[in-house]
């Protein structure tokens, strides 16, 4: 008996592949797959003749490729999977479209199914939650100043150049507090619950910091010469 070969990652790729030409040119001959995953046309025979072996698809060189049930329940997984992780790349983490999709194609199959769900969750929880704006607010604040540190994860003993104050600082907050941007500081350390972050000014003041406010504080870090 002929062993049948394992599903790879390439052989997932190409009924992703057919699918999606299928859903879009309503066919999927071998040449055009060919085309759309940028190989050679014998790659492509050798290909299909092992997915038909696997059951995944009706392979005839006369005519078009056609999914099998199980070749179209494995494609629409791999497509789920592609559109969640590419989804989470680009809109929760920011990557530009092209390189959130080629992030999600090398990692769609690494991933499993109840994965996938919390990637959902989480996503949908970040971009529609309104308990997590805040959260929201500090992404895309962390994600466009690199080089940057909120004070409250700078370490004791650190210094650093407070740069701004982020959004979700309050007006009055910030008045209140004794800092400005360009002011230069020194992290001593946190209360024991590490609900305050102990600071000394460059005049020498002890400046004590609710840690709420010190998640919003954007510092640059000071390099030790």
């Amino acid at each position: 008996m002929n062993e049948i070969p394992q599903l790879t990652e390439s052989l997932e790729d190409y009924l992703e592949a057919i699918a999606e030409l299928i859903a879009v040119e309503g066919h999927a001959h071998a040449k055009e797959i060919a085309a759309k995953l940028n190989v050679k046309m014998p790659s492509v025979t050798g290909a299909l003749r092992q997915l038909e072996k696997m059951g995944c698809i009706v392979y005839n060189t006369h005519y078009p490729v056609q999914l099998t049930e199980k070749g179209r329940l494995i494609a629409e997984d791999v497509m789920h999977h592609h559109e969640t992780l590419q989804r989470f790349f680009s809109e929760i983490l920011g990557l530009p479209r092209e390189k959130a999709s080629d992030t999600a194609c090398r990692l769609e199959h690494l991933i499993d199914c109840d994965t996938i769900g919390r990637f959902i969750l989480f996503s949908e929880a970040i971009a529609k939650r309104t308990d997590a704006r805040a959260l929201q607010t500090y992404l895309t604040e962390a994600m466009s100043m690199p080089g940057l540190a909120v004070l409250s994860d700078c370490k004791p003993g650190e210094k650093a150049i407070v740069e701004k104050f982020g959004r979700n600082l309050a007006p009055d907050a910030a008045a209140g507090m004794g800092l400005k941007p360009g002011d230069t500081v020194t992290v001593e350390g946190f209360s024991l619950d590490r609900t305050m972050v102990r600071v000394t000014a460059a005049d020498g003041a002890t400046l004590e910091i609710p840690t709420l406010q010190a998640e919003n504080i954007w510092c640059r870090p000071v390099s030790k010469d």
